[in-house]
């Protein structure tokens, strides 16, 4: 990529890799859990509603997009098939994270890995911004079949972290838990991380100056905040159930500078051609437990 000295020299005055310099302003999405076979219609009408929001990401023409786990809801053969069968028609532009109902033990890690054809968690860089994607249930867990995994990934991420703040990239992390959903103290729940691991997180996500956190699991659409608004947690309900009045949709995120603190935006837009939008009631039942008792 050749660089003029013009872009060179405005780099340097704004603290910017020349490579950067060039900025070009992008879109990208965030999917919430696909999660096949959860809907309260059956599997085949969520790999329907998979296969609307393939639909809806090619006509918006996003650079990316980031599917932030449950891609099935009980990992049985026909929920797989289903689903790589679909995922084709986002033309290789979504990037797959597990959720807990991809990912419970040693066994079905090595699985995700050979059922989607994708590691865990990685990172990739676009435009001068560094995504950091998490296996959140690895991270978290303290089963003792996840231990090494476990010790590796929070190493990991500190170095990617630190890594893209050498490079003076901006971060957005994502991951399928929430950090928390209402305060940063609340007790530990089903939701969100636990306060063992919540505050290590936490430190690292400020220390670095991450503003943007792409989460699913609550299958809810909602932004939430820490006291002091240092960053927003994304929450996006996907295309499988609902339990909040915002339906089925996808994050849709424009980003058009280098501020990541002023110039990434933000708009919930719901599923187009769905014709089932139920509000599911309750609780979900039967989820597989990542902790130890």
């Amino acid at each position: 990529m050749k660089i003029s000295f013009q872009t060179f020299m405005a780099g340097l005055v704004l603290g910017i890799p020349a490579v950067w310099a060039d900025f070009k302003p992008f879109r990208f999405c965030q999917l919430g859990d696909i999660q096949l076979g959860f809907g309260l219609d059956g599997y085949k009408n969520d790999t329907y509603r998979m296969h609307l929001a393939a639909e809806q990401v090619k006509k918006e023409g996003f650079d990316f997009c980031i599917a932030v786990g449950d891609l099935t809801n009980d990992r049985t053969p026909e929920q797989v098939q289903s689903f790589q069968s679909v995922y084709p028609e986002f033309n290789g532009r979504v990037h797959l994270l597990p959720g807990n109902h991809d990912i419970s033990n040693v066994a079905t890690l090595k699985q995700f890995s050979v059922d989607y054809n994708v590691s865990d968690h990685g990172a990739f860089s676009h435009n001068g911004y560094r995504f950091i994607m998490l296996d959140s249930i690895t991270l978290m867990s303290n089963l003792t079949e996840f231990e090494p995994y476990t010790t590796q990934e929070w190493s990991w991420f500190e170095e990617q972290l630190a890594e893209a703040a050498k490079e003076k990239a901006e971060i957005i992390v994502a991951h399928h838990h929430l950090p928390f959903e209402v305060s940063e103290d609340e007790p530990d729940n089903y939701w969100s991380f636990p306060n063992r691991v919540r505050g290590r997180y936490l430190d690292l996500i400020r220390q670095y100056g991450v503003r943007h956190i792409l989460v699913g699991h609550r299958h809810e659409t909602k932004n939430i905040y820490p006291a002091d608004k240092a960053f927003t947690i994304y929450v996006v309900a996907g295309t499988a159930r609902f339990f909040d009045n915002n339906g089925f949709g996808i994050n849709y995120f424009n980003v058009t500078s280098l501020d990541s603190a002023k110039n990434v935006t933000q708009e919930y837009v719901r599923l187009q051609g769905v014709t089932h939008m139920k509000r599911s009631l309750g609780e979900p039942r039967g989820c597989p437990d990542i902790f130890a008792h």
